[in-house]
């Protein structure tokens, strides 16, 4: 049980979809007891934009005041990839992200999280430069108060943003306060940061607070790992039936760290449908 020296656990949400129109995204997060939620706010593998009408906005605020499912996350689509040097792919996904940016001020979401993608055949250096220069374009394009949120990716081969000094790096060369991280402890895991104990974790956030700062993490995904350790495979598994383990979700949730972060469930679901009733209360009970 928390004690009075622990702090209080953070929101527990998923992302839920918005097929539909956003206002649906309302009652499909409280259908599984959510205290939080992350969209998509368009299909998350094509560039076509989704319109969102002043109505559907309106009633997408008024449903998170009225239930206070703050903090809502927008997540940036998959084919977005800032690190490349492809003109084209670079433009379009600038103009992606920069749109989602500016959505999340419109609908009042806290900010964008996204994947930086990958160098392919570049050299990293040129990948970092890459990822900055489009950051900062981002912002200039996008100037309000919603954040962009990197996300750590999962060592995949070719990935840029896996090791924290990677984050780190793009953060301070950035030089945006709006400018966070949110930290997937499926992708950690298989860039080969251990979470499975107090101890580990311990470890694991030393670093990260030495490269990027604890001050700078602002979310957490929820997510096992189907597979073991250091991997880099991006195979996300439900809360205690993967490789972390229901030990390491308790030791994540119970870190002062980390424990009073908005917690966002990205795991396939028992039936196979996304996140579900059930990993929001098995969350809900290893944290508390």
């Amino acid at each position: 049980m928390a004690t009075s020296s622990v702090p209080p656990l953070g929101k527990l949400g998923a992302h839920v979809s918005a097929a539909g129109g956003i206002p649906n995204a309302i009652d499909r997060i409280r259908a599984i007891g959510g205290d939080c939620l992350q969209i998509f706010i368009s299909s998350p593998r094509g560039w076509q934009k989704t319109t969102i009408t002043d109505e559907q906005v309106a009633a997408f605020r008024a449903g998170v005041a009225e239930h206070d499912l703050t903090p809502v996350y927008i997540h940036a689509l998959y084919l977005a990839n800032i690190a490349t040097s492809q003109a084209e792919l670079r433009a379009k996904s600038i103009d992606a992200l920069a749109h989602a940016l500016t959505t999340a001020d419109r609908i009042g979401a806290a900010g964008v999280i996204y994947h930086t993608g990958s160098k392919k055949d570049q050299d990293l250096s040129r990948a970092m430069a890459n990822v900055v220069s489009a950051l900062r374009e981002i912002l200039e394009r996008s100037p309000g108060t919603s954040q962009l949120i990197i996300e750590g990716s999962a060592g995949q081969q070719g990935a840029v943003g896996s090791p924290f000094a990677e984050l780190g790096q793009m953060h301070r060369e950035v030089g945006s306060d709006r400018v966070k991280v949110c930290l997937d402890t499926c992708h950690m895991f298989q860039a080969g940061y251990d979470v499975r104990t107090t101890e580990a974790i311990d470890r694991t956030l030393a670093e990260f607070d030495r490269e990027v700062g604890l001050a700078q993490l602002v979310v957490m995904h929820a997510n096992d790992a189907k597979a073991e350790l250091g991997r880099g495979l991006d195979r996300h598994e439900n809360i205690g039936h993967g490789a972390i383990g229901k030990a390491g979700f308790q030791a994540l949730l119970h870190h002062p760290s980390l424990r009073s972060l908005p917690w966002i469930l990205e795991v396939p679901g028992f039936e196979g449908l996304g996140p579900d009733a059930e990993n929001l209360e098995i969350l809900r009970k290893l944290g508390a």
